[in-house]
């Protein structure tokens, strides 16, 4: 992939396509980007502006800026202390409510032993793993970090290979540029019949549940099956939104722009992760004249996040690991013209605080814009 600059705007793209979704599922009427309104939570909605993205970006980003270039290790992993303090303040700023990830903040440790991580199928952001491929110069690497990223916050097997697949299909189009669709399914499915769990656990000390090996060769043959039907039958429906149906309405509707036909499905599904993974699959094969990328929320950051990238690729950053010093900064107690040095965002500066019944509202100015950040009181 080195030199090939058919890549280097994939996150914009993404972040186009969750832009696209999150407006259509609070206003359908609409194919362009422009403002609409979100409900927040029950009592709060909130006026979105033009190309305003949702949690799938938003926690795309964060695995982005939780990566270290190792080049003593060969690859590009992610650092999880980070990883924790980054999410523990995305709770704050979040557009969406996905419920892995707001079930891990509300659980702490004991989320890892509950019925959710093991069973929920959904998998929200499941579409964050795509930078670990664009990092990541070798694929074994890239899968391991994948596969670590994913069980970070689901263990359903389902969601476990969702991610894995979306991750080889990235690769396989920017190695190969495949477009027609036989051919790719074809070799997703060797991918599948060759994955072994003994080896993505490698020699992990997590305790798997009973039964938890029969339930991912389970859930391998019923992938394989749902991967040949779009093979030959070139559609899928589906009575649910589980992270397979959200990949499979995907790769199929990839192949339809790709040929110039409409979207089909997409009304009763999660449309936000949908699209974000169209529109990074279309970006790979050069498809996207026709896609105001520019016009996306802070476009001008993700555009320089994508670039990083590339540099964190080459191994030319250098990233070290965070640093927990426990100096943590409370936003939410700071008052309108504070400036500080918070351990994530940098140098900050509160430009607007705003207090109703049941919310604190800030307006925080940054390096990278201005961001608003909401608190229940």
């Amino acid at each position: 992939m080195e030199g090939n600059e058919k890549n280097i705007d994939i996150l914009a793209y993404m972040a186009y396509g969750d832009a696209l979704g999150f407006l259509k599922e609070n206003n359908n009427a609409h194919n362009c980007l422009q403002p609409f309104s979100y409900l927040y939570a029950q009592d709060l909605e909130l006026e979105m502006q033009k190309g305003q993205w949702s949690y799938v970006t938003q926690l795309l980003i964060i695995n982005c800026k939780c990566f270290v270039d190792s080049k003593e290790k060969g690859r590009v992993l992610i650092d999880y202390t980070r990883m924790a303090e980054e999410i523990k303040l995305w709770q704050y700023y979040r557009c969406g409510t996905p419920s892995n990830y707001t079930c891990k903040l509300d659980s702490g440790r004991d989320y890892y032993t509950g019925d959710f991580y093991w069973k929920d199928k959904r998998g929200e952001a499941f579409s964050r793993v795509v930078p670990i491929i664009l990092v990541n110069k070798n694929f074994i690497a890239a899968q391991e970090e994948a596969y670590k990223n994913i069980i970070y916050v689901n263990r359903h097997p389902q969601v476990i290979l969702t991610g894995l697949l979306l991750l080889r299909t990235v690769y396989l189009l920017m190695e190969n540029v495949i477009i027609k669709r036989e051919e790719l399914i074809d070799k997703l499915k060797d991918y599948l019949v060759n994955l072994q769990l003994s080896k993505l656990e490698g020699e992990s000390e997590k305790k798997l549940r009973p039964n938890y090996k029969i339930e991912f060769e389970q859930e391998k043959i019923n992938y394989l099956i749902d991967l040949d039907r779009i093979k030959t039958a070139g559609s899928y429906s589906t009575a649910t939104s589980y992270s397979k149906d959200i990949f499979l309405l995907a790769l199929v509707n990839f192949f339809k722009l790709y040929n110039g036909k409409d979207i089909i499905g997409l009304r009763q599904c999660d449309q936000k992760e949908v699209y974000a993974i169209i529109y990074a699959l279309l970006a790979l094969v050069k498809r996207t004249d026709k896609v105001k990328i520019d016009e996306i929320k802070d476009f001008t950051f993700i555009k320089s996040m994508n670039e990083y990238l590339f540099k964190l690729r080459e191994y030319e950053i250098g990233r070290e690991f965070f640093k927990n010093e426990d100096k943590r900064v409370d936003l939410f107690a700071l008052q309108e013209k504070t400036t500080v040095r918070h351990p994530i965002l940098n140098n900050i500066i509160i430009k607007d605080r705003m207090e109703s019944k049941n919310h604190i509202e800030l307006i925080v100015g940054s390096k990278t814009g201005d961001h608003r950040f909401l608190k229940k009181t």
